[in-house]
């Protein structure tokens, strides 16, 4: 399973939450996921991690330190209350809080969270698979589309399929 990153303003993503799933699913599929759609840019508003983004999640949200764990929201809420729903949502004040943390965090830091144990017990897919070399590339991708979406002041739709 990938997990993109969409980039759009937060009155879009109001729109998208008032729509019934098939709608707003249509729409990204068509303008964000397909890579020749309108709105389709890599590292500007898409934003693509590979099977590795559990493992990110789980080193990020392990060396959050803040009082309301505020890295732990990194991968938003659902954009419906369907359970089945697997797209979620950060407005942009949201992402600039996580934004903030994030670029104050070198990726550095982060290997000492490495821990595949607890990342076992977690469930966290093939958590003794990747490389480090390879996960500093993946983290540097999502600092990236908060680092845009912050620039922008956009909201970011959080795609895992």
């Amino acid at each position: 399973m990938i997990l993109e990153f969409y980039r759009l303003s937060d009155e879009k993503i109001t729109e998208l939450k008032n729509q019934p799933e098939e709608v707003y699913i249509a729409y990204l599929q068509d303008n964000y996921a397909y890579i020749f759609g309108k709105e389709h840019k890599e590292n500007d508003t898409v934003f693509s991690l590979d099977k590795t983004w559990d493992v990110i999640r789980f080193l990020i949200i392990q060396s959050d330190s803040t009082i309301d764990n505020r890295l732990s929201k990194i991968y938003g809420k659902p954009l419906t209350n369907n359970s089945n729903n697997l797209v979620n949502f950060l407005y942009s004040e949201e992402v600039k809080s996580i934004n903030s943390l994030l670029q104050e965090t070198p990726i550095e830091n982060l290997r000492q969270f490495y821990n595949e144990e607890k990342m076992e017990i977690q469930s966290i897919y093939k958590a003794s698979d990747f490389d480090w070399i390879f996960l500093e590339k993946e983290i540097e991708i999502l600092k990236l589309a908060f680092q845009e979406a912050s620039k922008k002041n956009s909201g970011l739709i959080i795609n895992i399929g």
